[in-house]
Order: C-alpha cells, then structure tokens, then sequence
C-alpha cells in the first residue's frame, strides 16, 4: 500500500521501539492490553511480580551455590584418591 505524497507518513509515526517490541514478543495480551485498551498494571500485581523476581534471583543463587559445593566436593574427593594411590604404592615416602 503506497500514500500519495500529501499524506505521507512521517518516519517517527512509522518506528517501532524496540521496549514495545520485546513487550510484544514477551506476552502479546499484555500489550494489547497496554497499547491497545490503555490499561495498566495494578499495584498488587507489581508486588508480586517483584516477590517472584526476589525469589528466583534467590533461587538461583542457590544452584549456583549448590554447583560450588559438587565442585569442591569433587575436587576433594579426587585429591584424595590421588593421595591415597601415593600411599598405596609407596610414592609419599
């Protein structure tokens, strides 16, 4: 569809921002609610929206946690059967 010069669109009313992209693309009836109806997040749902973001940073500290306690674990387990294999065929003398 092409317009006749008069009523040409201007370059701005044609540009898409990228944060109403990635909103779009993330949840589309929250942003046809947004954009479209004009509504906007209640204030309860943006507390629980931050207390599940809080509990899944949390979260994933505590895998990452996790993961570093295997590793260390590992590590000292495989020390160990190294020492003992020392000992056992009389290298640590």
């Amino acid at each position: 569809m092409s317009f006749p010069r008069s009523e040409a669109i201007p370059i701005k009313a044609k540009l898409i921002r990228t944060t109403k992209l990635a909103e779009f693309v993330y949840c589309s009836k929250a942003w046809e609610l947004k954009y479209m109806n004009g509504v906007e997040v209640s204030p309860e749902a943006r507390e629980l929206q931050a207390a599940a973001d809080a509990w899944h940073i949390e979260r994933g500290r505590s895998l990452a946690r996790r993961d570093s306690y295997r590793l260390a674990a590992f590590a000292a387990l495989l020390s160990g059967a190294v020492l003992f294999i020392f000992c056992w065929l009389g290298w640590a003398k």
